[in-house]
């Protein structure tokens, strides 16, 4: 795809050393202290050729074309001359810095896991060379690591490369698009959950079992809100509006990359003091041995196992156990349970998007389900 004089101007230095490829082999060094130069890229007998041609702005787009257009004709008689395309790390790191600003953090770590995976085996390969074949063996290597998951992100992120790899010119097809097919499907094993009528059971020997406060306290909290563990454990006291009676947490630590709001109850409230009676740190789960760092989500698990629950309750069960005792009492609008279980559409548009949306309607779901919990509570 050819270069503009804009592009070219703005161009901005990255830690590390990157190029903006333009026509004929020609292509824009930028180093990371901010100095542009010209290079091309040719073979001349079998052997790859790389002749620097000036720097930028001295040189020039237009007569660095022109250069890059002598040295093609000097060769083309011979029909020794091969237009070099970018290798496949070039190409990568382009679609990635165009990208991950609309990225969350951990989205962003994601990708970057992913792409060091790919560039270990296709990094340095010419982007127009790599085919279906080279791409398959790399996934294999994940999936052989029983990283099932891992292994289709990995190429289905291999997949958008060579799409932004089309988008410039570099190659006309997509190797990646039909391997999937090729690949290990996961089987999908629902995670561990009760029913409402064995809650009371299993809180009374919750109750019973050993732990410290905070560990128990936790386990009610994921219990009442319906949220996810780690929304709960990383959640800071800055993020409760008691008076206001509701949960802000920001965008960063959810799942969708957006925000989300919980209503408080009474019930919430309540634990939500107790708890503060237990220590002043700004997180509300501290870990014991580092307060900088929340409780690990395999703290409250131990307890739910050495309550004799092992394999039938999980730490995301009491999400399943909320989305099922609410769904199933038929009193609320689906909607609403969806957004108060963070359930947000993939084509919903982001900036559109209203935390408090159906709020008197989750307020009211909140505290009928604040209810059953006391019920569950007064059993034990």
């Amino acid at each position: 795809m050819a270069l503009t004089d804009t592009e070219c101007k703005k161009a901005q230095p990255k830690d590390k050393q990157y190029r903006l490829s333009d026509l004929n082999g020609l292509s824009l060094k930028i180093d990371p202290n901010g100095n542009k130069y010209w290079t091309i890229r040719f073979t001349v007998n079998g052997q790859r050729k790389s002749k620097a041609l000036g720097q930028y702005p001295e040189l020039g787009l237009k007569k660095a074309r022109e250069m890059a257009n002598e040295l093609k004709y000097k060769f083309s008689p011979l029909n020794e001359i091969e237009e070099l395309k970018p290798i496949f790390r070039e190409v990568a790191e382009d679609w990635f810095n165009n990208q991950k600003e609309t990225w969350s953090h951990k989205h962003i770590l994601n990708v970057r896991a992913s792409l060091d995976e790919l560039y270990v085996s296709l990094g340095d390969k010419h982007i127009n060379k790599i085919t279906a074949p080279e791409i398959l063996q790399t996934i294999k290597k994940i999936e052989a690591r029983g990283s099932l998951e891992v292994a289709k992100r990995t190429l289905s992120r291999c997949g958008m490369v060579m799409k932004n790899a089309i988008a410039h010119g570099y190659r006309y097809d997509n190797p990646a698009s039909d391997l999937v097919c090729t690949l290990k499907n996961k089987r999908v094993k629902n995670l561990a959950s009760l029913s409402a009528s064995e809650m009371p059971e299993f809180l009374r020997r919750v109750k019973a079992y050993p732990s410290d406060a905070q560990t128990h306290h936790a386990i009610i909290l994921i219990m009442l809100t319906g949220v996810r563990v780690s929304e709960l454990l990383q959640a800071r006291w800055e993020e409760f509006d008691i008076e206001g009676r509701k949960w802000d947490i920001p965008e960063e630590r959810m799942k969708n990359g957006l925000p989300h709001r919980v209503p408080l109850t009474d019930i919430i409230i309540e634990e939500l003091h107790a708890l503060r009676l237990t220590h002043n740190q700004e997180l509300l789960f501290p870990h014991r041995l580092n307060n900088k760092e929340p409780m690990r989500s395999e703290t409250i698990l131990q307890v739910i196992k050495r309550s004799g629950y092992a394999g039938r309750m999980t730490t995301h069960g009491f999400r399943s156990l909320f989305s099922t005792v609410v769904n199933e009492s038929n009193l609320f609008n689906p909607d609403a349970i969806e957004r108060q279980l963070a359930h947000v559409p993939q084509n919903r548009i982001r900036s559109a998007y209203n935390r408090a949306q159906y709020w008197d309607d989750r307020v009211r779901l909140m505290e009928w389900y604040g209810e059953q919990v006391k019920g569950w509570l007064r059993q034990i």
